[in-house]
Parts: structure tokens; sequence; C-alpha cells
């Protein structure tokens, strides 16, 4: 199709080198048919109409596609300059308007009429004035959903300019809405040159298919060729280019990670996948694949391993709820193994849990029963959920199979919800059959009460998105439930009722449940058998590493760059102990200037009231740790601080200098505010590589100069913990822990006086979000960073904070030291955090 059109559209531009006479040349007699000289007649002057085609389309074309590109580029610039800037929105939607009043076909016979010798000119004028109001509304709401994104928010709170926003960041994730809207402006220009021509009311050339159709509409009976061709050929361009704009083939994106899998059971025995021998046993290691744990029995086959039968030794059953996995590898079209095989089998009434380090596969296996696999990756082994081959069916099939047998929710279900919709609506859409005290009944299980159903999901707290999400698979009453991370961004209490919920589903609705999480003590409550994720290497996690090498002059005193004295992280065995707190009390007061001040911020959302009178100091080197309920208004008060919330009151000094509340803060540059938002999904631009996407704060912020960078990516990519060659890959080949950390390393490039860290630890394992917050640590001793953290992990808060900020329906109820308040907690909302 592609190819052929444009053929076509080459021909129609060239025509005129390859026209056998000249177009205005007559070779016989008026509406003569095929035959001679003339291979499709002549038209009303004698003139061959095959030479006459070649010639007609030139100026057409070329003036439509000039239209488009004009209409569809200021378009998406208006577009996103609306997005970004909501004032601006107003008045160009306001503009807009005013020319939508208009009837466009009177409004542009009118200025034609009116200005008859304008010719071209006076047509792409038209064009614009009625075509961009329409289109531009089309790239402001799709550019809406971008602004929304963690690293669109990232970028305006670390001051970039309006035109890095629209040209650097939303554009060129709007390629595909681009490309759309180009073929349709095309088509709708050809129509309308070709519609005026054919009127006559500009000036146009007479080589021109609309006017050869005009011309020869007489003859149609005696040389139709005359009026059929150049019609056809109008059509066939138009209809073609937007078909092959339209029709490109879509590609799927997954997590790309690679891993190596170990099996572990209940009483924590080891079991490789992959590489047991006959006997269950894990070579080298004399460990057999069976165990004890509080008197309840470990029985090899319900792990997934079982005797040898020439593959990895799975008895193979499919019906009901059962789930085999047997020999699965996944390996990209580079030849990078993703996944080492895996093999496990999953029964129905029980929970089975995935853990590991983040970015050592979990969000791949789990996506692998699904049939999703990572773009451009090839798969090898078996997977049968529910009796399915999910990798053997066909689109049709696999879309019955997600809809009738498995239910997914993922890492990151904020980005899986639509924010328009309100939750009434996106559980009516998960289960249409179901009935209001269904919904009602299944949002209450999930502790969401009555009036959450009116609200919309952009509306919700991070945790509360979590808990529609899950309430929309359950409401399905799906076989099969696969949860990725479940429990991250919940409070004690509330972890403590979905992990419960989550077993009731199993034994009592029977269910097979596969969860993903970093909770070791709540997996291990709830779940029946662990399944254990490794990196290859199990590298060591780095907890001192030299963060003044990487954030300052990016030099040792060796004239080398990088970071130094790395050592593993080991977590407190008792981080509520006097170790924890002594490590917080040393860190407390590092630096005597008050680096943030917030005065009874006052804030709105949707007419409603958010937060109400907050005040803090925060001084230099001190960690605010900021708690509460889901929807309590934590995220919010991040968004304040970091000037993305617009409906604001009160004041913010930072380093003792005054910033605007409620607005963009462009002049701000090193030793500002940074934010690393809680969505990983959402957190980087996915066209850009991580050293891109490192490099900018290194260059318009920190001064960087261009040589530099190279190392300095490296060592910030150090400094949380990822390899350096991670600096080559794009998003959706990281996985979520690894974007968090990106993310992370991103805010620190920019050598921030005030860093918020918003639920950074959630998609993180034991290990590395022990490091990173230790890396915190050494930042605010270094560098005097004040850290604002929200997070729902006590024990981190504890160990690693200072002061404390507990609130509760957008109130301050509690504050004071993390030891004292949690110790003796005076308030509903601090008791319910300790579950």
């Amino acid at each position: 199709m592609a190819g052929g059109v444009g053929l076509f559209g080459l021909l129609a531009v060239a025509g005129p080198l390859f026209a056998p006479y000249s177009g205005e040349r007559a070779v016989g007699m008026p509406f003569a048919r095929p035959g001679g000289g003339a291979l499709l007649g002549t038209d009303r002057l004698g003139r061959d109409v095959f030479s006459h085609l070649l010639t007609g389309g030139t100026q057409l074309l070329v003036v439509s596609a000039v239209i488009a590109v004009v209409v569809t580029v200021l378009s998406a610039v208006l577009g996103a300059v609306a997005a970004v800037r909501p004032r601006a929105g107003k008045v160009i939607e306001l503009c807009g308007d005013l020319v939508i009043l208009l009837p466009a076909v009177l409004g542009i016979l009118l200025v034609l009429t009116a200005w008859p010798q304008g010719g071209v000119t006076a047509l792409i004028a038209v064009s614009l004035v009625f075509g961009v109001p329409y289109c531009a509304r089309i790239f402001a709401a799709s550019a809406a959903t971008l602004s929304t994104s963690g690293y669109i928010e990232a970028a305006i709170a670390s001051g970039e300019s309006l035109s890095h926003l629209v040209f650097r960041e939303i554009l060129p994730n709007l390629r595909a809405v681009f490309t759309t809207q180009l073929g349709l402006r095309f088509v709708v220009a050809v129509y309308l040159v070709s519609t005026i021509a054919f009127l006559g009311v500009s000036a146009l050339g007479p080589d021109n298919w609309a006017i050869m159709v005009r011309d020869n509409a007489s003859g149609l009976l005696l040389n139709p060729w005359a009026v059929v061709a150049p019609s056809a050929a109008i059509a066939i361009v138009a209809v073609g280019v937007n078909l092959v704009v339209t029709s490109g083939p879509r590609k799927r994106r997954a997590v790309a990670v690679e891993s190596d899998v170990v099996e572990v059971g209940p009483a924590g025995v080891v079991l490789r996948a992959g590489g047991v021998d006959a006997a269950g046993v894990l070579p080298g290691t004399g460990v057999a694949g069976g165990g004890h744990d509080g008197g309840r029995s470990v029985d090899p086959g319900k792990a997934g391993v079982s005797e040898p039968s020439g593959g990895c030794g799975i008895s193979v059953v499919g019906s009901g709820g059962t789930v085999l996995v047997d020999g699965l590898s996944v390996v990209a079209d580079s030849g990078a193994v993703l996944l080492a095989p895996l093999s496990f089998r999953l029964l129905p009434g029980t929970v089975t849990a995935l853990t590991g380090a983040s970015g050592s596969g979990k969000s791949t296996a789990m996506r692998a029963l699904l049939g999703q696999l990572p773009a451009g990756a090839r798969g090898q082994g078996a997977v049968l959920v529910a009796g399915h081959d999910v990798f053997a069916l066909d689109a049709g099939a696999l879309r019955a199979f997600r809809r009738e047998q498995i239910a997914y929710v993922g890492q990151d279900p904020g980005s899986e919800l639509n924010p328009l919709l309100r939750v009434r609506a996106v559980l009516a859409q998960a289960a249409p059959r179901t009935s209001e005290t269904d919904r009602l009944a299944v949002l209450e299980r999930v502790g969401l009460d009555a009036t959450h159903l009116r609200r919309r999901c952009a509306r919700l707290s991070g945790g509360q998105q979590r808990r529609v999400a899950l309430a929309r698979a359950i409401l399905r009453s799906p076989r099969i439930l696969v949860l990725d991370e479940p429990l991250a961004g919940l409070h004690g209490t509330l972890r403590t009722d979905i992990a419960r919920l989550i077993s009731t589903l199993a034994t009592e609705n029977h269910t097979t449940v596969l969860l993903s999480g970093h909770d070791t003590e709540a997996i291990n409550a709830i779940a029946d058998t662990v399944i254990e994720v490794r990196a290859p290497g199990d590298r060591a996690v780095n907890v001192a590493a030299e963060v003044g090498d990487s954030l300052g002059d990016g030099h040792s005193p060796n004239g080398t760059t990088g970071l130094r004295n790395r050592r593993r992280a080991t977590p407190s065995a008792d981080a509520a102990g006097s170790g924890s707190a002594s490590r917080a009390d040393d860190l407390a007061g590092v630096g005597d200037m008050v680096a943030l001040r917030a005065e009874a911020i006052t804030a709105d959302a949707g007419g409603h009231r958010v937060l109400e009178n907050i005040g803090f100091s925060l001084p230099a080197g001190a960690a605010l740790a900021v708690v509460g309920p889901s929807g309590a208004g934590k995220t919010t008060l991040a968004r304040v601080v970091a000037g993305l919330h617009a409906d604001v009151a009160g004041s913010l000094e930072v380093d003792g200098v005054r910033v605007p509340v409620g607005r963009r803060r462009i002049k701000r540059g090193a030793r500002g505010i940074q934010l690393v938002t809680q969505n990983p999904r959402a957190a980087l631009n996915p066209r850009r590589t991580v050293e891109q996407t490192l490099a900018r704060p290194l260059r318009r912020i920190a001064r960087v100069p261009a040589s530099e960078i190279g190392a300095r990516v490296a060592a910030l990519l150090a400094a949380v913990d990822l390899p350096a060659d991670l600096a080559a890959r794009r998003p959706h080949q990281l996985s979520g822990g690894q974007r968090q950390r990106v993310a992370l390393a991103r805010a620190l490039a920019a050598d921030p006086a005030v860093l918020i860290c918003d639920e950074i630890t959630t998609a993180l394992d034991t290990d590395t979000a022990a490091a990173v917050m230790s890396m915190l640590d050494r930042l605010r001793a270094d560098r005097a960073t004040a850290i604002i953290l929200i997070s729902h992990d006590m024990t981190l808060v504890r160990g690693h904070c200072t002061d404390l900020l507990v609130l509760d329906q957008g109130r301050i109820v509690e504050s004071g030291a993390p030891a004292t308040v949690l110790a003796a907690p005076t308030h509903r909302a601090t008791a319910a955090l300790l579950g």
C-alpha cells in the first residue's frame, strides 16, 4: 500500500517530466475515445487526457502538502502550549471558539471571493484560520495527558523553559498523533483545493485535476476518461495517503531485563529453576527440595519441581486455574538473555509470590502469563494458563482469554486507569454485568467508601488508585489473579487488610494468585510458595558511595572521576533500635541554615480543600518524613513545594529566598528544589535514553562540560546502584525499580538544596532501598541537602529521618522526632500507620 501510494504521488508531482505531449497541445478531435496516440483519449479541446493528467497533479499536491504541514505544525505547538500553560490555553481556546462559531465553508468562500487574486497564498491563509482551531484541540487533549506525567512535572519543577517543554518533552511523544493529523489534514487540503479549483473562486493554475473534471463534465458520455481519470487520481492520492499514515504497525513495549531465577519454598529451601538435578537438589549445595515451616510440609511438586521427564521435570496440568510454566526463557533480538529458563506450577486456591532485587525480571515473568513478551524478543518453553497455551493463541483468542480467565494489576496502576473516568465507570467497564451494589461492595473490600465512586481517577492518591485497580480486577471474578506489587504505597493497617483480602480470595474463591513484592514479612504471611528472582552476578549493594564526587566538581583527589569506597549494605537487624536512631541523630543539624520554610500552605483541588494551614521549617541537611494514610494530602504537599500545584496559597522560602507558590520557577537552577515522583512508569521521557535524561540537568543546571558528561552520568548511575551500561537503554527497557533510581539520579544531577522523594522505595528491594537511603544520608551530610521523604515504611522513617509530619485529611495531626511520635502515637492516623 505505502509503496503504491508513494509511487502514484511521485508520478503526480513529477508528472510533467513523463508527459508524452505538452499539456496545452491538441492531438485530436474533442472528446475522442482512447486510441492512437492518446492513451486515455482527448478532452474538450482535443488535448491528450493522459498528458494533462500527469501535469495536473503537481500544484494540487504541493499546495495540499504545504497546507497540511503548516496547519499540523502550528496546531501541535499551540496544543502543547495550552497543555503546559493553562492561562495561555484559555486564550487559545477562546480564539478557537470565536473562529468555530463561523461556518467554515461559508467563511472560506467569502474570503476567497473577496480576494480572487490571492491564489495559493489565500488558500493557505484560510486553511490556517479555519483548520488550526479544530486540530489544535486534538493536540491539546493529547498533550494534557502527557503534561501530568512524571517526566514533564520533573522538567517543570527544574525550571525548564516553555520551548524545552514543548519541543523536547511533549511534541516528540505526540509523534503518532502528529502523523495521523498530518494525514487527515492532507486529505482535507486536497479536497479543499479541489473544491476551490472546481468552483473557480480563486486564481489557480489551469493544470489541475479538479479543473479537468469541471471543464470536461459536458463530455462525460463521449469520453468518460476525461472526467473519471482525474477524479480517481484525487481519490487515490487523498485516501491512500491517509491509509498509509494511519495504519502503521504497533509495537509492544515491555520491561527488558536480564535475570536468573531461583525458587525458594516456604521454608526458604532453594530450588534453582533450570538447574535442578534429578533428585531436586541444588547442584553443589546438597540442599534437597523439601523443608518444613511451622509444621507445614513442603512439597517440591507444589513449588513447580518434580521428577524429570526430559524437560525440567514438571507434570503437565492444564485445567481450571492451574498455571504451568515449563522452561520459559526470553531472548532479545540482540541475543541478550532477558529471562533464564524458569519453571513453576501454580494451583487454584494458592498464593505464590515472586521476590527479588529490583530489575531482576519479576514483571517480565508475570506478564508472560498474559502472553506478553518484550518488544522484539522471542520466548522459548511452554506457558499453559487455565489450559491455554498463551503464546499459541491468535489475537482474538488471546483477548478472550485475558477477558475471561485472568486479571492483571500492574506495578503502576495509576498509569492503567483512565484519568478522566470516574471510579463508577471504571468498575462498570470492567464488569458490565455487575450491579451497583456489587461495585460498592468490592470497593469497600479494598478500604474505599461509596464517595469514591463519584471521583475521577486523576483525583485519587497513588494508594487509592492501586486499590481501585485491585477492585476492578476482583470484580471480574477471574480464575487467575496476577498482582505486581499490590502492597506498595499502602500504610501499615491497610497493607495488612489488603494482604488478608488476597489470602481470602485464594482460599474462599479458589483463585490462583501470583503476586510480587519487597515486603518480606507480609509476603511470607500470605504466600504458600515464594519464588526469588535474582539478577545475574547478584552484584553487591552499595552504601557509602562518594556522592560528593558525583554531584560536585566531579573530580576525586587523584584527578579521576567517579565514586570511592563502595561497600555492601546490610539492613539493620533492628531498624527501630538505638543504632538507627543514633544514625539519624548524627545526621541532624548538619546545617544551621533553614533550607525550606513553608507557612500557611492551603491548597484546593476540584473545588475541595486538600491542604489546610500547613507550616514547617526544614534545616539544611535534615530529613523530614511526611506520612499519613492514602489520600491525606502527602503528594499534594510535595507538588505544592515543587511548584506544580496551581490552586494554592501561602508562602515558601528556599535558602532564605522567597519563591512563588503555584507558579513555575524558571529562574531556579542549582540549589533549587527537585522532585522524584512516585510513578516509576511515567517518571522518564520514553523517547530518551538514560544518558540523555541525565545529561540535560548536568549541562543546564550543573554546567558540566560536554567532555565530562559521560563520566558524570556513569558516576550518577553508580550512586544509585545501577551499572553504567544502562546509560544506552530507554525507559521501556528498564524495570520499575530501575526507572525509579534513574529518576533519582536525574534529581541528584541538579545538585538541589531540597530533594523531595515521593515513595521512591516502593519499587525497590530491601537491599537496594537501604543503599539508596544510605546514599541520601551521605548526600545530606556532604552537601547539606534537605530531604522531604514521603513514605509508608515506618522502619525506613525511623532509621533515616530527623523529623516527622503526620497528615490526615489535609491537616497536620502530629509532628516531632520519629522515634518519639511513633513510640507513643496520639492520633488514630499515626496508629494506623504502624499496623
